[in-house]
């Protein structure tokens, strides 16, 4: 049988962090739910890491903060060592990345 790795995400984008050899923006993804009758929300952030650097270079020039934004990933465990000590990281990985709508609020690119 096939197996799967793969993440959805539609949400708005916080901000762009560009690093040494990786982009990383950051989504909110907003969920809610009923407790005791009352309705209930709060907003997940997720980070994205672009490892592809064409895909970097197309999000920096196109997508802005508030931007409604579709990512398919996938979910990566690594590690490596720091000061000594063993450091184990999660990271979610974009394999699509599309712009589903342009913010009115902010300014972009």
């Amino acid at each position: 049988m096939r197996s799967v790795n793969r993440h959805t995400l539609l949400g708005h984008v916080g901000n762009i962090i560009q690093l040494e050899n990786v982009l990383k923006v950051n989504i909110a993804t907003n969920r809610e739910w009923l407790s005791d009758g009352d309705r209930q929300t709060a907003t997940d952030w997720v980070q994205v890491t672009i490892l592809d650097k064409k895909q970097a270079e197309w999000i920096e020039g196109n997508v802005g903060q508030g931007d409604l934004v579709y990512v398919e990933s996938r979910i990566s465990n690594s590690s490596y060592e720091r000061n000594g000590e063993q450091v184990y990281t999660t990271d979610v990985i974009a394999q699509v990345f599309t712009l589903a709508s342009k913010s009115r609020v902010h300014d972009h690119p």
